[in-house]
């Protein structure tokens, strides 16, 4: 379909210029004829040098930083009590020395440096920058507060001491992982405690939150937000003439699964991040 219109529009042009050369200028049949196959033979070069310009966007390495929101995430989800829980929580944090990694003071940042193979996920071979470390499938998690002081522990077998759930291992914790319809970002949970605050009502239709349930461990992962594939998309392999339509699509897709993009209007310096948010979560990303 695509090669017919291309041959009925130079068609249509050479028909056109051949009969302004033949009637219009009142050259002869012979000149006409000429004159058109010059005309063809320059149409065909303006055309094969226009598409020359059409170059692919080849793979390009970014960066993404990922930062809960963190008051509004984890109450909630009834976590924390109210403010003054939470001031506890970071004040916490700010004690773990500054080349200590924790994701509730730093969140996550990763590098994508290779793309995936044939049979490989997206991203592709990343680099997680606050771990230090190179991961072929991207699965990042952190705990968001971890117990230090090892002389209340004995006392820690019901709660743990900041957050309204059980302590168990270094949950709950939380996550940006590779899913079946985009990244999954969101929580891991005891499984009883969640089973047993969805009965409560207590949280109403967030009760209802897609969850991925290990028995075996006794926890569940509360696929909270899902951030579509295509918001990196613009780092791979998207023809530059088909970009405008490509950011439609993306953008529809981002807005179905309630992000919004943002931009940082504070700074008289353009920002080089593309930033989008959702109501627990703030994605920002860019080429390095």
């Amino acid at each position: 379909m695509a090669f017919i219109k291309v041959l009925a529009k130079e068609l249509a042009f050479l028909a056109a210029f051949y009969a302004g050369v033949r009637y219009l200028g009142e050259f002869t049949l012979r000149e006409s004829i000429v004159l058109t196959f010059i005309a063809w033979v320059g149409y065909e070069l303006y055309a094969k040098l226009n598409a020359s310009r059409r170059v692919e966007k080849v793979f390009e390495p970014f960066c993404v930083s990922v930062h809960p929101n963190w008051y509004e995430l984890l109450s909630d989800f009834q976590l924390i009590a109210g403010m003054e829980t939470w001031h506890r929580l970071r004040e916490e944090a700010e004690r773990l020395p500054a080349s200590e990694y924790n994701v509730l003071r730093s969140g996550f940042l990763f590098t994508v440096i290779q793309p995936p193979s044939d049979q490989g996920l997206l991203p592709g071979l990343t680099y997680w920058n606050n771990q230090k470390m190179f991961l072929s499938e991207v699965e990042l998690s952190g705990s968001i507060v971890e117990i230090k002081d090892e002389s209340i522990l004995p006392r820690l077998r019901e709660e743990h001491p900041f957050l309204k759930h059980p302590r168990w291992a270094q949950l709950p914790e939380v996550y940006f992982k590779w899913g079946a319809g985009g990244y999954e970002l969101g929580l891991e949970v005891q499984l009883e405690w969640w089973e047993n605050l969805c009965k409560s009502g207590a949280i109403g239709e967030l009760a209802d939150a897609k969850t991925h349930k290990d028995h075996l461990c006794g926890t569940t992962r509360l696929v909270i937000a899902t951030l579509p594939y295509s918001e990196f998309g613009i780092y791979y392999d998207v023809p530059v003439d088909r970009m405008k339509e490509w950011e439609k699509v993306r953008d529809k897709q981002l807005e179905a699964c309630e992000w919004k993009r943002t931009v940082e209007r504070d700074s008289e310096i353009r920002d080089p991040w593309s930033r989008v948010a959702h109501k627990y979560f703030a994605v920002a990303h860019r080429g390095v």
